[in-house]
């Protein structure tokens, strides 16, 4: 609950800091020197995000440094903590430059239809970033190895093909030990990039357990759910987009909170967007949350029958659970608010059930 705490309260920060700089910050700044609408836009986005996360870093320091120490749960090096941190700050400036850029040009050259042509590109984005993501973002955080285990090679291969999965990159092994005694496996990527992770701490599982932790992540790709939330992401920005273009059409309502009123070419459409979206996500996240919860045991499902029973991924979860210190019996509604996977304890009751 700690941890729960502590990220609340880091979201919290971030979101007034945005919302005071949306309703404070000038937009004279950003045209200095005469600068293209693209760059004036792209200079408020930078800003933006640069101030929450800087605004935000002391309780990320104590949730995601401190915290895990204090547990036991971490062996990272302050130095490797910040350079992580450094580099993924480094990332999202990058990324909310252009895309703040994008926006303030293109709701000022189509501001009848930035909104649409914004979505379509945003849905591109997001496929071209899940094919590109496991083969240039990853390794900058993780090294990659090819599974040397022949063995479990192997029996995962033999599970590829009862569930008719292709699997074209092959199985990797990452080098999560470097930073956290925790546990994970994945099933990364689509198309030419789709590979199975391993992290170096999940050796002390057995053959049987990893081939079912693997079959619950090759479930995501049987049942589609990586177009599903592609679609759910997709049909989420169309209608986040549309109803703050709605909103952007009525003046007074800036006028009355006393916030500036979105104009094509002014760079504090960015903050204005920024707000009514995290606004957006906050009522749709319960609902987002619930069905990423009912796909999660569908998977635990599945990979109990694949598997020949829940026994297997029933004794994974509980190690699991164990090594990455999960509360396997949280509070309802701190479930309903906030995780899109369900407690670990309801899940093992479940696949025990399997046969």
């Amino acid at each position: 609950m700690s941890r729960l705490w502590l990220g609340l309260s880091a979201s919290s920060i971030e979101f007034i800091v945005a919302l005071a700089f949306w309703l404070e910050a000038p937009a004279a700044w950003f045209w200095s020197g005469g600068v293209s609408v693209f760059v004036s836009g792209a200079l408020y986005g930078v800003v933006l995000v640069l101030l929450r996360h800087i605004a935000a870093l002391p309780i990320d320091y104590l949730s995601g440094f401190c915290l895990p120490h204090r547990v036991g749960l971490s062996n990272e090096t302050l130095g490797g903590w910040f350079r992580d941190r450094a580099i993924g700050l480094l990332l999202a400036t990058l990324l909310w430059g252009m895309v703040s850029g994008a926006l303030v040009h293109t709701f000022a050259a189509w501001p009848g239809a930035w909104w649409w042509i914004l979505s379509a590109a945003g849905i591109a984005f997001s496929l071209l970033m899940g094919l590109v993501a496991p083969l240039v973002l990853m390794p900058i955080f993780y090294k990659f190895k090819r599974l040397e285990d022949t063995e479990l090679n192997r029996r995962l291969e033999v599970l590829f093909k009862r569930a008719g999965v292709r699997v074209r990159d092959g199985i990797w092994e990452i080098d999560m030990s470097r930073r956290t005694m925790a546990s994970n496996a994945a099933l990364i990527g689509w198309g030419p990039s789709r590979s199975v992770v391993l992290s170096d701490t999940i050796s002390d599982s057995g053959p049987e357990e990893i081939e079912a932790i693997v079959a619950h992540e090759i479930a995501h790709h049987v049942g589609r759910h990586i177009w599903l939330q592609f679609a759910g992401m997709g049909a989420m920005l169309l209608a986040g987009l549309y109803m703050a273009d709605l909103i952007f059409r009525a003046p007074e309502v800036f006028i009355l909170i006393g916030a500036p009123a979105p104009k094509p070419g002014d760079p504090s459409v960015v903050g204005a967007l920024w707000v009514l979206l995290a606004l957006g996500h906050l009522f749709a996240s319960p609902f987002i949350l619930w069905v990423s919860r009912q796909l999660e045991f569908w998977c635990d499902r599945y990979a109990a029958r694949i598997t020949g029973g829940g026994g297997a991924l029933a004794s994974a979860l509980e190690k699991l659970c164990r090594k990455n210190m999960a509360d396997p019996a949280l509070p309802s509604w701190v479930v309903a608010l906030f995780h899109s996977h369900p407690p670990i304890g309801e899940r093992i009751r479940r696949v025990r059930e399997i046969h």
